[in-house]
Formats: structure tokens, sequence, C-alpha cells
């Protein structure tokens, strides 16, 4: 059964991805899963279950593909699913976890490619050199990280997925804007999420558990940041590249409700705010409107501040 067709009062029997789940204790004191669930179509619904035991909390985490049964319910006018039993899938079930993982739409191999390519070109031997130490000491990481655990590019390979397409966007803008310095732009478009590795728990499935002790207290911009002067410490790395670098990771949020205590003080900074943006808001713009039918409106999306989507009924 398909996450999108279901209706509220349904009956749901069907197999589904467990995206996050959060165990939590409700006001009568038992527990109860708090989860997020795909489809094989990567549709996305929240499901509950109820006073779960303390073996269920080992068996059903992050990452797992269930066969459920439940009843679709509304809820702050959002269907979920709550499930009434819920059992892992085995081998009389003939279906593939690996059907129900999004993944990224370009080759892993090659966007690391187009990245260490890039590093390659780079004119600046100091920017050059710490980019690639950074950037190849997390490569392993990036073949499966998300870029989140629920908003843009929540996917496996997300996070490799995001830089990849901010540096082809960053190359567009550069021959637009000639002054700008390109090893600079894109040595900040490589770097300015790579903290996310050591701020969340992912699963080989790009799955977020949760957010590490290091994540919650510090955020991966204050975690570049320090990563960075270790670095660039330990490699001699010219000081004023080193802030420069330090600066466009500080600012890359541009507000300081949303991490960054200062906005950016040059174009390349300036730039790497709005490509961040453009790509953040495309990718989710574009997983809304697949949603939905030609000639309608999404639900509010409070990624995007609130707003309904429209899709075009023409091609």
């Amino acid at each position: 059964m398909e996450i999108k067709s279901v209706q509220k009062g349904q009956d749901y029997l069907g197999y589904l991805f467990i995206k996050s789940q959060m165990t939590k204790t409700a006001t009568n004191g038992s527990r109860y899963f708090n989860m997020v669930m795909n489809d094989v179509n990567f549709d996305e619904i929240d499901a509950k279950k109820w006073d779960v035991k303390p073996e269920d909390e080992a068996i059903y985490t992050n990452g797992k593909l269930v066969k459920i049964k439940g009843k679709v319910q509304e809820f702050n006018n959002r269907l979920q699913l709550i499930v009434s039993k819920m059992r892992l899938v085995d081998e009389n079930d003939e279906v593939s976890i690996d059907d129900y993982i999004e993944t990224v739409p370009v080759n892993i191999d090659e966007m690391i490619g187009y990245i260490n390519d890039t590093i390659d070109d780079f004119t600046n031997s100091d920017i050059k050199t710490i980019a690639s130490r950074i950037f190849n000491d997390q490569v392993g990481h990036l073949s499966y990280f998300p870029a989140a655990k629920k908003h843009h590019h929540a996917i496996k390979g997300g996070l490799l997925y995001h830089t990849y397409s901010m540096l082809r966007i960053g190359k567009s803008l550069a021959g637009i804007y000639p002054f700008i310095n390109k090893d600079l732009l894109y040595a900040g478009v490589i770097l300015h999420d790579i903290g996310k590795i050591n701020e969340m728990v992912s699963d080989a499935n790009g799955s977020v558990s949760d957010y590490t002790p290091e994540g919650k207290l510090l955020g991966h911009i204050t975690q570049e940041i320090v990563d960075l002067e270790i670095v660039g410490s330990e490699l001699g790395t010219d000081p004023e590249c080193l802030m420069l670098l330090k600066h466009m990771i500080l600012s890359h949020h541009y507000q300081p409700e949303f991490g960054s205590p200062k906005r950016p003080m040059f174009p390349e900074a300036e730039l790497l705010h709005h490509i961040d943006m453009i790509d953040a808001r495309m990718y989710t713009m574009e997983k809304a409107i697949d949603r939905i039918e030609p000639g309608t409106f999404t639900e509010p999306n409070w990624s995007l501040d609130g707003i309904s989507l429209y899709r075009r009924s023409f091609e």
C-alpha cells in the first residue's frame, strides 16, 4: 500500500522503512515509538507504536525494514499511522531493504572525483592543501552520510550530493563575477558542512538516529572551526587564508538564530550562503512537488518558511 494513497480512518498493511525512531515516555509511564517511516516510493508518514517493551526498543531501531499493521489517523492536520503490529522482514517476504533506502542520483565515486579534481585545480597552495586534507580525511563517511536528520538531502550520500551540487552552482556564478576568488569560494563550499559528520550519528544506510554530544552542545559550525584551526596549525596554513575560511564556515547560516554569529563580510562568504540556500531550497521544493498532482498545492512546508508550493500543470 502506497503512503500517498492512504486516507484518514483506513487500515494499513505493508512494508515500511524506519527512517527515524525515538522512544518516548507517555504521561502514564508507558513507552512508545515516535517514528518517521517511508515506503518503496520514499513517501513518508509519521507513525506511533504504543506500549512498547524493552526488547522492542532493541529491535526496532533506525534503518530497519518492517512489516506493519495499523490504522491511519489525523493529528494536527497531518496523517499519521498508529501501528498495532510490527515485525522485521525475513527472507519469506521477498522484499529488499535496498529498494526502501533513498540514495543520491549521482554515482558516489563520480562526485568524489569531481570534488578532488576541483581541489587539484586550485592555484593557492594553502587553500588547496587544507581543503584536500579535510575532505579526504572524511571521504569514507561521505559515501553514505546524509546532510540532515530530517530536512534537505536527508538521504544516503546526501551530504556529498549537496556539496557536489553547490560546487556546480558556484562554478556557474564564478563565471559571472570574475572578481571572485574561485579557490576560496570552492573551498568554502567543500568544507562548509563537513562538520556534520561529527554532529550526527548515522548508520551505513544514511539514517540518523541522534545527534552526538558534540553536535548537541557545539553544532557542526563550531566543530568545523576547531577542525580548521587544528589542521591549519599542523599544515602551517597562511593565517589570512585560514581566517577567511573560518569566517565562511562561521557565517554561512547568515543569522545568529540559525547558528551564525557573524554575517558574511566578503563576497565569497556572501555567495556561499546563497548557494547553500539555493541548493537546499530547490531540493526541498523538488521533493515536495513530486508528491502532489499537477495543478495542486502542497501542505505548508516548514522547511520553506511555511509556504504551500504549487505544482504547474504543464511541462
